[in-house]
Parts: structure tokens; sequence; C-alpha cells
């Protein structure tokens, strides 16, 4: 196997493959962990889902066309084009 090809990897692979070195991934993640960043999973010895890691990066610089888990950071297109509708309708 690749080392690319590894899902599950340490914090200083993860470093290593964004870019940055592992004491800065260190101070890094912690506010990156504020905004949805994957955590390590006790599973497989604290390591982190790269797949993950790297659907988080893509999300964070919009090169994903879905929201995922996460909030919309503004106003859904839909309800700017019906007046009146301000999400909390009850459709009852």
């Amino acid at each position: 196997m690749a080392k690319s090809d590894k899902l599950f990897v340490t914090d200083a692979e993860c470093a290593e493959r964004i870019g940055i070195p592992t004491d800065e991934f260190k101070t890094v993640v912690a506010t990156a962990a504020k905004s949805g960043f994957p955590m390590q999973d006790p599973l497989f010895k604290n390591r982190r889902y790269w797949p993950a890691v790297r659907a988080w990066l893509d999300r964070r610089y919009s090169l994903t066309t879905g929201s995922g888990p996460y909030a919309p950071d503004e106003v859904e297109p839909w309800k700017k084009a019906l007046p009146g509708l301000d999400g909390k309708e009850n459709w009852d």
C-alpha cells in the first residue's frame, strides 16, 4: 500500500499531507476543531480519517457543492425568491 493510500493517519502524517510542520498542525487543529475538523478516532489508535480531513478542507475552500453536515452560511437562495418566508413556517 502506498503511503498516500492510508485512510487513517497520525497527526504527523496529516500535517505532512497538508504541508505544514507537525508543531504548527497541533496549534491549528485546536482552532480548526471548532469548525468541524475531523477528530481522532480512538478505534483506530487515535488517527484521523484522511478522506474526512480532505473533505473538510474542500468544503472550507468551496471546492464542493454540498454543504455536508454544516449549517449554511447565508440565507438559502429559494428563500430569497419567495418573499415572506423566514424558515419558521408551520407546514401542518
